[in-house]
């Protein structure tokens, strides 16, 4: 069903939507987790595995969030592009879990996201020079989407008084929207 379109897997569902957007026409991108999916305990499944075999590049969050997935994607990355789109986020940008560890929920902060957008670029651009000006042009669109989105929540959160700015949730997935 691909046609002449490249193969893409993404290991989680926000990152394929980032390769689908900047990779537009020229790409092909499965996701192996849907939603509703906890891509810290996911497991891929044979098939799972024979889907990142056939992709020409795979993309993932990184910083641990595919946890189960590490040794699966570092073999991979031995065969073909393995890129951990959270690859190039400065440190200093990063938060620290209670664990010690960076806090791998990056897409919270629409900034940070966008860092990683970058990522998808610039790998696609390396893998398929031909396709360049769509993906830097998809990218350059992609991006102005972000920018608008993180300045309307910027402003939508400001209209909520400084102390009244709770959020209550199941999992410590926030901080970077908190912040």
């Amino acid at each position: 069903a691909a046609g002449d379109r490249i193969p893409v897997v993404a290991a989680a569902g926000m990152v394929a939507d980032r390769a689908r957007n900047i990779g537009g026409d020229r790409v092909a991108v499965t996701a192996l987790m849907g939603p509703g999916v906890d891509p810290h305990l996911f497991k891929a499944s044979e098939g799972d595995i024979a889907r990142l075999q056939q992709a020409r590049i795979i993309f993932y969050n990184g910083l641990h969030l595919e946890g189960r997935m590490g040794d699966i994607l570092v073999k991979m990355a031995r065969e073909k592009p393995t890129v951990a789109v959270a690859e190039r986020i400065p440190e200093e940008r990063l938060l620290i879990t209670e664990d010690g560890v960076e806090d791998p929920h990056i897409w919270f902060d629409v900034s940070l996201w966008m860092e990683a957008a970058a990522v998808v670029r610039d790998s696609l651009v390396q893998l398929d020079p031909e396709g360049a000006s769509t993906y830097r042009q998809n990218a350059e669109a992609y991006l102005a989407e972000l920018k608008e989105l993180d300045e309307w929540a910027r402003a939508e959160l400001a209209t909520i008084p400084a102390g009244r700015r709770v959020l209550v949730t199941a999992h410590a997935a926030f901080g970077y929207f908190g912040r």
